[in-house]
């Protein structure tokens, strides 16, 4: 049985990506779909790619002029894709690939329980090691954020489970109901990047719906951590950080707070260590910090800092 289907993809500078997971999709064996391309201001051949891309699927380009963010992005995209009727939407990182069959079996098992709300594929490495999993779910405590991944960086086989219910799925690839959405809202566009879809997953736990990993969907992720991408670190670890404190406070969830913050005290000599050795950029604790204080005095959306 095949449901309408909108697929949401945020570009920014994607020309290295975007069409191989346009491939991807084309071979999906699924026709009731509609692809939504949110292009955050691109400043490379991302667009041009785009619209001389030959598919017999609808391609929707929302051209932003600006980059408001991941979420704002996304959320572009989801308004457009519910207002044309479409009953599930799938969320996308350009940097991903979807394998066979990845799409109808998704469609499938969610059609099958109405208490799912979200569904997604596991997540292999893409540049190394395919056989690898990056993500297959986490389990979260919503109130301390606390994340365990019971799965990454294990090889798959037989022996990972065909389901696995969890409590959070990578932003960047995660199937979910159009009504769900209208019940919860969409993703939170004050945070610009990172901990928008622990956001949405703590809304979407409060309804009592489930959300599924499925090991016999899968999408590769062609993105690895670089340590010597200085800048992107920086950048990251500041939003990490920002995110963690505005999501304390806008759940009015203070304890937590507190208890996170005089941890952040005792761990400050560890956190030289892995600045050091981990990451190699004894700076990235200025940004770490920076969100940190950013997050506290509830600053929100794209930030000024440069962060090189």
């Amino acid at each position: 049985m095949n449901v309408k289907l909108g697929i949401i993809i945020v570009t920014y500078n994607s020309q290295n990506d975007i069409i191989r997971l346009l491939d991807s999709i084309l071979i999906q064996d699924y026709s009731d779909l509609i692809i939504y391309i949110v292009d955050n201001n691109s400043s490379d051949n991302t667009l041009n790619l785009i619209k001389n891309y030959n598919t017999q699927f609808s391609i929707v380009i929302i051209a932003t002029g600006v980059n408001n963010g991941y979420a704002a992005g996304n959320n572009i995209g989801i308004k457009r894709a519910i207002d044309d009727g479409c009953e599930f939407l799938f969320i996308l990182n350009p940097d991903m690939q979807l394998q066979k069959k990845c799409i109808p079996t998704l469609i499938n098992r969610i059609l099958g329980d109405e208490k799912l709300a979200v569904i997604g594929p596991v997540v292999l490495f893409g540049n190394n090691h395919h056989d690898t999993i990056q993500d297959f779910g986490v389990k979260a405590n919503f109130k301390t954020q606390r994340k365990d991944d019971l799965f990454s960086n294990k090889k798959l086989t037989d022996q990972i489970p065909i389901e696995n219910y969890v409590d959070l799925l990578l932003g960047g690839a995660m199937m979910i109901r159009s009504n769900v959405i209208r019940l919860t809202g969409m993703f939170e566009e004050n945070y610009f990047m990172y901990n928008d879809e622990l956001d949405l997953a703590y809304r979407i736990n409060k309804t009592g719906l489930r959300t599924l990993c499925l090991r016999d969907a899968r999408v590769m992720h062609f993105h690895d951590f670089d340590k010597k991408n200085i800048v992107g670190n920086n950048l990251m670890y500041y939003y990490i950080m920002r995110n963690k404190y505005l999501y304390f406070k806008k759940y009015k969830l203070y304890k937590n707070l507190w208890i996170s913050l005089i941890n952040e005290v005792f761990i400050f000599p560890l956190k030289i260590l892995w600045a050091l050795q981990r990451m190699g950029n004894i700076k990235i604790l200025k940004f770490y910090y920076l969100g940190l204080i950013d997050g506290l005095k509830g600053k929100k959306g794209k930030s000024n800092i440069l962060f090189n």
